[in-house]
């Protein structure tokens, strides 16, 4: 069994300095979740009417053939689809000039890492012309303030005052809560009147607690039907005796059978104008 190896702090990595491939840094896993509940949020979600859609993170989006491509990391495009195959290169990116159109939305995640979210790429989306531009900033490298939102007019990008963007039929929110089990602030997409689209595991958990709620209702509805029908079986045996005697409960076992309430309740309102144990059982036999 190998030793363990234990670092003072001054020792640990710069991760701000870590690279990927493509020459980008690499990001903190809470940026990985961050990006996975804006993504796999909207699988299956219905926008729009129904209009198909991208929702994609860590995508390169390139602008024309000489530029180099901009990776966000989550963007939204609508009216869009992705390519039925991967063997072309040409479909394994966001090229403008295939899908004919630039995304809706970029959002991008300011991590300790240098980014440059409100320098070049603030730059470079407005020239792709992005409507929507999303600056999320957690830990407060940039500013005091987690999420700026700016809307593309006359080319470039002014600050938006509210989440909402009409042309997605989406919001943006800052939601506590826990999300694989990390309890903490998150960005998340929200209707209009502010609720969270739910995930998958929050849906499940509403639907379990439905079933829950509806047993429970269905426990309490049956108890409460069983003492009606107790109660209504009660006063049929009683009125059996008083109007035929003891030869009126030769009928009770057949009565007692019955678990349609409606049924007992006119059996009961019957027993004061009947004349004959027979026409009695007519009224429930027919």
């Amino acid at each position: 069994m190998s030793e363990q190896i234990i670092l003072d702090p001054s020792q640990y990595p710069d991760t701000t300095q870590l690279v990927q491939e493509d020459d980008t840094p690499l990001d903190s896993f809470i940026n990985e979740k961050q990006q996975r509940l804006l993504t796999e949020v909207l699988s299956g979600y219905e926008l729009n009417g129904g209009i198909p859609f991208i929702v994609a993170a860590n995508v390169g989006i390139f602008r024309t053939v000489r530029h180099p491509a901009i990776v966000p990391d989550i963007f939204l495009s609508l009216n869009v689809t992705v390519a039925d195959s991967w063997d072309r290169r040409d479909v394994r990116s966001y090229l403008l000039w295939e899908f004919g159109k630039p995304p809706e939305i970029a959002i991008e995640i300011v991590s300790p890492a240098p980014g440059n979210e409100l320098g070049s790429k603030f730059t470079d989306y407005a020239l792709m012309g992005v409507m929507y531009y999303v600056v999320y900033d957690p830990l407060g490298e940039l500013s005091d303030r987690p999420l700026q939102i700016f809307q593309l007019q006359g080319g470039r990008y002014v600050p938006k005052t509210d989440t909402w963007f009409p042309l997605v039929d989406l919001g943006l929110t800052l939601w506590r809560g826990v999300f694989e089990s990390v309890n903490d602030t998150w960005l998340r997409w929200c209707d209009a009147e502010g609720n969270v689209i739910a995930t998958v595991e929050e849906l499940a958990a509403s639907l379990s607690q439905t079933q829950s709620q509806l047993t429970v209702s269905q426990l309490q509805l049956t108890e409460s039907q069983n003492q009606t029908k107790q109660a209504l079986l009660q006063g049929i045996q009683l009125g059996l005796q008083l109007k035929f005697g003891s030869s009126g409960l030769e009928i009770f076992a057949e009565i007692a059978a019955i678990d349609d309430l409606n049924l007992l309740q006119t059996i009961t309102s019957s027993l004061f104008t009947v004349e004959s144990l027979e026409d009695l059982r007519q009224i429930y036999l027919s």
